[in-house]
């Protein structure tokens, strides 16, 4: 036997000999009580996050934790670890199912209740003289190196649970490579740091048509509220919040006012402040608002950390808390993108060409003139709303259209564009007031029109249920109609009754929203769920109050949510909104609040007409838009409880606030033991769904 092959025999032997007991330790690991237990770990990072965005130490740990978050654990992980330390993680788990706060899936509640109970004996087991553990229990402790008892206990009720988002990530840098250059233009021009670049990652993961369970949408994850005082229109033809050109124009203008107001606070407080120390409160606004922040640094001073530490509020949670660390930890992974992703493919879906519209234009139109698919039209494009690209309006004049990338941005069709004569929406301009023994279809079928266009035009819902009284608006005939619209009236009150009964039925009860999972059966509580689209739209409430006061008439509204002063004055046509604050006596540093009545400066009947028509129009395109992104499974009930409002309701179930509010219009301060019809949603498209950091 030559030497070679001797070495190679006694290699083997060795490496069998040493994996048997490799084995036999691994057997007795799993077996003796006692004995470690190993637990997923958080590595260390070098930030070396610099002097803009500083990364204070006592932060680190949990910018690590989420820099975990998004370089390693994808959306099919669940990560249990503690709230107020991140860092200490007690298990990683696959799953279909995600963190949600309001309706944990039955094997995380398992898992989350097993840490649980283990911490507790833990803590328990600590005031023993000789205390015994299991494998699990040692492990557990390894992760408290005071071992005090208290600090276990503690950690025992604030088990947290997240969803990984390394997938998610990744598909965000492909879309971030495309437009990080226009956002940096942006963000110089306002005076910002290039490294607010970074902010996407963690609102939308860098997705334009991203849309959240409150109801923020597009790149920046802006509030339909703010959209209008930040200049972005949001109407039945275009939400511009979903425009990342727009957005992020919209976002840089919120920045700059965020950096100038709290900077202006802060060396109130500290006149030696400096702009590293006040940069975590601006990006901590985006979430939290200017205002939460201003009224923290004039509690505590403009220490970021004091505040993590101090400040007190029931809206300072957790998810406030983690947003900077979320911040910086993006913006480590996305620098470090060659690290932690290899090579990848830029996403070229969103690489286009601008064209500027001369006159409204139809989206047919468009697909037939620059030979693109509307499909494609309409991903480059998520500004336009579905009124316009199911043709009930035009694109209007002075849009940028988005098209496919062209090197000589397509001159030639934009020339003969330009030549063709206008256009008309798919709109008869027509209203139709439904009498008993109507339907939809029947309505549809008398006036020439799709049923299905006339049920989506009014989101009637999947049940196109209707009212007596009720105003239909009326699409366009898609080819003449064999009747006329004047016999519409009398051919629809000979409807047969079971035919009436069978497509639209007898309108709710008052409480019949509200019924719960035990008092109703499934098919009840399907149809509650059906009805609330419907309910959503009918409660929306538009109409000007007018009245004489002292020898003059008078024009009033009550303020929904959502609404500003600007809506108003847009609304009316008058520009500023300087006339109204001076009728009503407000200061221009003052925002009005939901449910306050205040006056109108209305001079004509058409005014009114056109106010009304407006606000209907902007009220029913944030319908329109939720229905789009998700669906109501169910209706629950909910019992107020002590230090309840409607905004904590809201943001506790995440449900936008108009939401609750429209279902539930006789509870606008509910009481202690009320009972509320709160909607469960899914989203229709999760992928569209921003990153969730709040977790559960």
């Amino acid at each position: 036997m030559s030497t070679l092959q001797l070495f190679s025999l006694n290699t083997f032997f060795k490496l069998a000999f040493s994996r048997r007991y490799i084995l036999l330790a691994l057997v007795c690991a799993w077996w003796l009580p006692g004995v470690a237990h190993a637990l997923p770990v958080v590595d260390k990072h070098n930030l070396n996050c610099g002097k803009t965005f500083p990364c204070p130490p006592e932060i680190q740990r949990r910018v690590d934790f989420w820099v975990m978050v998004f370089r390693k654990w994808n959306t099919d992980q669940v990560i249990f670890h503690d709230a107020t330390r991140p860092e200490r993680v007690y298990s990683v788990k696959k799953t279909k199912f995600t963190c949600s706060r309001r309706r944990a899936a039955k094997s995380l509640e398992r898992e989350r209740t097993r840490i649980k109970n283990d911490l507790s004996l833990v803590a328990k087991k600590l005031t023993q003289a000789a205390p015994k553990y299991t494998k699990e229990q040692a492990a557990l402790l390894t992760l408290f190196p005071s071992k005090n008892a208290k600090e276990v206990r503690r950690a025992a009720h604030n088990v947290r649970c997240q969803q990984g988002n390394r997938d998610r990530f990744l598909e965000a840098l492909k879309r971030y490579e495309f437009y990080k250059d226009h956002i940096l233009v942006v963000l110089r021009e306002a005076g910002l740091s290039e490294d607010i670049l970074y902010l996407p990652f963690v609102e939308s993961a860098y997705n334009p048509r991203a849309y959240s369970r409150v109801g923020a949408a597009g790149l920046w994850q802006i509030m339909p509220r703010t959209a209008r005082t930040l200049g972005l229109q949001l109407s039945a033809t275009i939400d511009e919040r979903f425009d990342p050109e727009a957005a992020t124009r919209a976002a840089a203008r919120y920045l700059r006012r965020a950096t100038d107001k709290l900077t202006a606070k802060a060396k109130e407080v500290d006149p030696s402040v400096t702009n590293s120390q006040i940069n975590p409160f601006v990006i901590t606004s985006y979430n939290y608002g200017v205002s939460g922040m201003w009224r923290a640094i004039d509690k505590i001073g403009p220490d970021y950390i004091a505040v993590l530490n101090k400040y007190k509020s029931r809206s300072f949670r957790t998810a406030v808390r983690n947003f900077y660390a979320s911040f910086l930890a993006a913006r480590y992974v996305a620098q470090n993108a060659q690290k932690y992703f290899g090579d990848f493919r830029i996403d070229d879906e969103f690489r286009y060409s601008v064209v500027v519209l001369k006159r409204p234009t139809s989206t047919e139109r468009v697909s037939k003139v620059f030979g693109v698919s509307k499909d494609k039209i309409k991903k480059l494009n998520p500004a336009l709303t579905r009124n316009v690209w199911k043709g009930w309006r035009l694109i209007p004049d002075g849009y940028s259209l988005h098209l496919p990338y062209k090197s000589d941005q397509w001159q030639k069709q934009v020339a003969k564009l330009d030549k063709l004569k206008p256009e008309s929406p798919l709109l008869s301009g027509n209203q139709y007031v439904v009498v008993r023994g109507d339907t939809a279809c029947e309505i549809a079928r008398i006036h020439g029109v799709k049923c299905r266009d006339l049920i989506q035009l009014n989101n009637l819902g999947r049940r196109a249920l209707i009212r007596v009284g009720q105003k239909l608006e009326i699409p366009a005939k898609h080819k003449p109609a064999t009747q006329v619209a004047s016999t519409a009236k009398a051919k629809t009150v000979q409807v047969a009754e079971a035919e009436s009964t069978k497509v639209n039925s007898t309108k709710p009860t008052k409480n019949s929203l509200t019924q719960s999972k035990s008092a109703a059966p499934k098919s009840e509580r399907t149809q509650d769920a059906n009805g609330v689209y419907r309910k959503l739209v009918e409660n929306i409430s538009v109409d000007v109050a007018a009245g004489r006061k002292n020898g003059r008439w008078v024009f009033s509204i009550v303020v929904e949510p959502e609404e500003t002063m600007g809506h108003y004055a847009d609304w009316l046509g008058i520009g500023s909104t300087r006339a109204i604050r001076k009728l009503n006596g407000i200061s221009s540093s003052t925002q009005i609040r939901v449910g306050k009545r205040i006056q109108l400066p209305v001079k004509t009947d058409d005014q009114v007409k056109g106010f009304e028509a407006k606000r209907n129009e902007y009220h029913r395109t944030l319908v329109d838009e939720f229905q789009q992104h998700y669906e109501i499974l169910e209706v629950e009930q909910y019992r107020v409880k002590s230090g309840d409002s409607m905004w904590k309701i809201a943001q506790d179930h995440e449900l936008p606030y108009w939401v609750l509010t429209r279902l539930n219009p006789q509870a606008k301060t509910p009481a202690i033991g009320d009972t509320l019809a709160v909607p469960v949603a899914k989203a229709r498209k999760p992928s569209k769904e921003p990153p969730n950091t709040k977790g559960g």
